[in-house]
């Protein structure tokens, strides 16, 4: 009987979600496209966007090359867990980058890039206006975040950061 159950649980769960899903599908978004808005207007940026997939790609192809050693029998147990605890680091340091800057756009900024390493943080915000006050409490929130005492923090316009890119 209680098989009975579960399994009529798990099939109305799965027809929870199923409806879920096509009610919030994408699908009438397909008839109508959207109107195409420029990029210095609203949202993100998408020249920090680009920044941000060039990193977890560049991350990406590490984790590679680690998930090799730690699947590979010819590696010792120590390099194997060296390179566990690497792998490790790399997902809490992404983690942290994008908590940071959900963060830094949640007190009213346009957009922000964070990138983080063993060498150091750099925070780039986009804002019109800099503020010593704010960047001095991002340094501070990043070196009690990422435990590095090195944070940069730069603010940029976003013609500037447009400008970098092109």
């Amino acid at each position: 009987m209680l098989k009975k159950n579960q399994l009529a649980l798990i099939l109305l769960t799965l027809v929870l979600m199923l409806t879920v899903y096509y009610i919030t599908s994408p699908f009438d978004k397909e008839k109508n496209p959207p109107e195409e808005t420029p990029t210095e207007t609203s949202g993100r940026l998408e020249e920090l966007t680009q920044m941000r997939l060039t990193l977890r790609e560049e991350r990406a192809l590490t984790v590679l090359s680690l998930d090799a050693i730690i699947a590979s029998n010819e590696a010792t147990v120590t390099e194997k867990e060296n390179a566990l605890k690497e792998r490790r680091y790399l997902n809490t340091l992404t983690e942290k980058e994008l908590l940071f800057e959900l963060q830094v756009i949640g007190r009213g900024y346009r957009d922000c890039f964070v990138h983080a390493s063993e060498l150091g943080v750099n925070i780039t915000v986009v804002a019109e206006e800099q503020s010593l006050t704010v960047a001095n409490e991002l340094m501070n929130e990043g070196v009690l975040l990422f435990g590095i005492d090195d944070v940069v923090v730069t603010f940029k316009t976003v013609q500037q950061v447009m400008g970098e890119v092109s």
